[in-house]
């Protein structure tokens, strides 16, 4: 039987993968030799300095909010060691909230035209949208209601992983020259599903969540 324990080892698992996969990527073989970057210039896009410094803000604030989101949903850590629970959950809501206002940024600019740039837009200001509701939850210690804006703004945050996921099967099926298509759909089937999961998880199991 699967626990949630489990899940929540699998989930963290992906989120640590995706987030050495872009300290690898971005930082390590270099920002100018990253595959997002490439493909942008391959496709005749004008790549500017303040794009590059925004997209390293970016990276750096989600891979925190990427990786802390798991300890911050896991029994254990938000009931043994709640002033562990809080820090971490300053340093995940500083991660979204730079990540969001970014990502914001780099949706403008996104490949894939006005359909690519009005789903990561949408993600983005969503994204902020429910971390914020999530701490005012916590400051009026509705400690549900504070929950459940965590599960839904990390169903977002998630993103991260279900893009490279959705991205890889498009790849292997379509190919890279009809890349600009299908990153455009990827825009939204990356948190879009992730968001309607936990919500109808949430309405299913309010028990769990409690």
């Amino acid at each position: 039987m699967v626990t949630k324990s489990m899940q929540m080892r699998f989930i963290l698992l992906l989120a640590i993968g995706i987030a050495v996969y872009a300290v690898v990527q971005y930082g390590i073989v270099g920002m100018d030799k990253a595959g997002l970057i490439m493909q942008k210039v391959s496709s005749g896009e004008i790549v500017s300095s303040l794009w590059k410094v925004i997209l390293g803000v970016h990276i750096v604030t989600s891979i925190f909010a990427l990786v802390l989101g798991p300890f911050l949903l896991m029994e254990k850590v938000r009931h043994k060691n709640k002033v562990l629970h809080k820090r971490m959950g300053y340093v995940y809501t500083a991660g979204v909230i730079g990540g969001g206002v970014s990502g914001l940024y780099l949706a403008y600019y996104a490949t894939g035209g006005v359909i690519a740039q009005t789903g990561f837009g949408m993600l983005a200001i969503v994204w902020f949208i429910t971390v914020i509701l999530a701490v005012k939850a916590a400051i009026q210690k509705k400690i549900a209601q504070h929950r459940r804006w965590t599960m839904m703004n990390y169903s977002l945050t998630f993103a991260a992983v279900t893009l490279r996921i959705w991205l890889g099967l498009f790849m292997l099926v379509f190919g890279l020259q009809h890349y600009d298509v299908y990153y455009a759909y990827t825009a939204w089937i990356c948190w879009v599903p992730n968001l309607l999961f936990i919500l109808v998880y949430i309405k299913r199991k309010k028990s769990d969540v409690y």
